[in-house]
């Protein structure tokens, strides 16, 4: 019974504590001192002037490039090393000798110009395309005949049965293939440009050709329907017997 009694005097005696005292906050100092130490590092820094940072390093200076390398020889003496052995001209000497190959050039003969081996080509082309002229041909080995499709057929059977006056001749024995197109050609402009209807073209039977077979006749109905003159021609045909036969073409020419 003493000692409770003991006891309770003493808590009468101590005070007591309170849950924010030091006792139940040990390190609550701790937290305000570094508070402080946080708010001097702070004003120092705002006090410190700006400059580089003193714990990164500086960049370190390049290196300078090297020199370049002397050069041991001159201009001047470079000039006169690629000048050696050059001779002046003699005086007098206006001009450089010709080369070898201008000589050549020179006393080479001059090329003939070479034969144009597309002439006829051109001119059926001209006549078919250009000129809009297209003719229908039979040809049985004998007579030949041919008619411009815008001609009316019945102007043919008339020139095949000789119903036409003949206004004008043209004989082309003796003549080679390229002499006697040019006549033809010729005559049968003229003839139209003078108002004549028929012409005869005497080309020959060929009696004296190689094989017996005239060489103009088949010739004369080319250039009559694919030629310059193509657009001249209406018809042609082979004459009847009384007006030269199959030695023969007639052309009714183009109004």
């Amino acid at each position: 019974m003493a000692s409770k009694k003991r006891a309770k005097q003493a808590a009468k005696k101590t005070p007591a504590q309170g849950l924010d005292s030091p006792f139940f906050l040990p390190f609550a100092g701790l937290a305000k001192k570094r508070k402080e130490e946080e708010k001097a590092e702070k004003a120092a820094k705002a006090a410190k002037p700006a400059g580089p940072d003193p714990k990164k390093k500086a960049p370190a200076p390049r290196a300078a490039p090297p020199p370049p390398p002397v050069d041991l020889v001159s201009e001047a003496e470079s000039f006169a090393m690629y000048m050696a052995g050059v001779r002046a001209l003699e005086e007098g000497k206006a001009r450089i000798p010709r080369t070898s190959s201008q000589v050549e050039r020179a006393e080479r003969p001059a090329a003939t110009p070479a034969t144009d081996l597309d002439a006829d080509a051109r001119a059926q082309l001209h006549s078919l395309v250009a000129e809009g002229v297209r003719f229908e041909i039979t040809d049985d080995g004998e007579r030949i005949e041919g008619r411009r499709l815008d001609t009316d057929p019945r102007e043919l059977r008339r020139l095949r049965r000789g119903a036409y006056t003949i206004d004008g001749r043209l004989d082309l024995h003796g003549m080679t293939a390229s002499q006697a197109r040019q006549e033809v050609e010729k005559f049968v402009r003229k003839k139209r440009t003078d108002g004549d209807r028929v012409v005869a073209l005497i080309h020959g039977r060929g009696n004296h050709s190689p094989r017996g077979i005239g060489v103009l006749r088949g010739e004369i109905a080319a250039w009559l329907s694919q030629g310059p003159v193509a657009h001249h021609v209406a018809a042609f045909a082979s004459a009847p017997p009384e007006d030269g036969g199959a030695g023969v073409v007639l052309a009714l020419l183009a109004r």
